[in-house]
């Protein structure tokens, strides 16, 4: 996804009234006057309603979808870290021009050397995976970590991952629950679901069934595949075939392959929504 701003502009912003009004606009689905105040600030000087203008525009007409990347350009070359990112993700996705993976890493470097926590954990996926470029455990740790201390729920995870798997350091299951722990409080489903499997195994921590079966639930309420997968499955063992069908659909839904597979194997049908997804889309941009 996309950077925007959500916060505020302050008074000593250029254009922060005109700003702060498109973004009351935006959030009241008045996307008409949204986009008016958001390109009367740019004319003042506002960078970020250059980012905001262009994400309004971005799923439009091909030349709204042009303007979009021109004004991400625009705030780019102006020094704004989510412009940068923006143009990384543009470039990497293909949104209206050709896929230029070497492009979007190169602006994704510089936003992630400019501080934009997103940036830096879009680079640590592609150099962790080797997407597009060579595989580069350390540096890919590296952004996980600038990025996870700064906050990021996800590269808190990711980070977590790479302690857990040894992965440009030396495996420390102390530091991955640590992380995991970091990105649960933060909120992240992700997060709740690995740290409900270090509790219930044991690793890292003392073995807490009851801990890991509050958490498990947790993620499952935000709507991890994952989780849902698991409870379902528990469910099914204790014989509550129709409570664990639904879940699976649930998970289905979100385009859970073991929730879809266990959905045929039980003969029950399967959910049609638009909430399906492709899953050979490129995940983490």
């Amino acid at each position: 996804m996309l950077d925007r701003y959500v916060d505020p502009a302050e008074p000593d912003e250029k254009g922060h009234e005109a700003f702060n009004k498109a973004l009351d606009a935006e959030n009241e689905g008045n996307i008409n006057d949204a986009e008016r105040f958001y390109r009367i600030a740019a004319e003042q000087g506002n960078l970020k309603a250059l980012v905001n203008l262009g994400t309004l525009l971005i799923d439009g007409t091909d030349a709204q979808k042009k303007e979009a990347i021109s004004l991400f350009l625009h705030a780019a070359n102006a020094g704004d870290a989510s412009g940068m990112r923006n143009m990384g993700y543009v470039h990497v996705i293909g949104v209206n021009i050709p896929v230029n993976k070497k492009e979007g890493i190169r602006w994704y470097t510089m936003a992630a050397e400019k501080g934009n926590v997103r940036a830096q954990c879009n680079l640590a996926v592609i150099l962790r995976h080797g997407k597009y470029t060579q595989r580069n455990y350390a540096e890919a740790l590296k952004w996980n970590q600038i990025s996870a201390e700064a906050g990021y729920s996800r590269s808190q995870v990711n980070l977590a991952q790479m302690y857990m798997n040894g992965e440009g350091t030396e495996k420390d299951v102390s530091k991955a629950f640590y992380w995991y722990n970091e990105a649960a409080n933060n909120g992240s489903p992700r997060g709740m679901y690995n740290l409900s499997m270090m509790y219930a195994k044991g690793e890292g921590t003392p073995a807490d069934p009851e801990k890991a079966a509050e958490l498990l639930k947790a993620a499952a309420a935000k709507g991890y595949p994952k989780a849902i997968y698991v409870i379902g499955e528990t469910l099914l063992a204790e014989g509550k075939i129709n409570e664990a069908a639904e879940l699976f659909r649930s998970g289905a839904l979100k385009g859970d392959q073991r929730c879809i597979d266990t959905l045929a194997s039980m003969g029950s049908p399967m959910p049609v929504h638009a909430e399906m997804i492709d899953r050979k889309i490129v995940q983490g941009f």
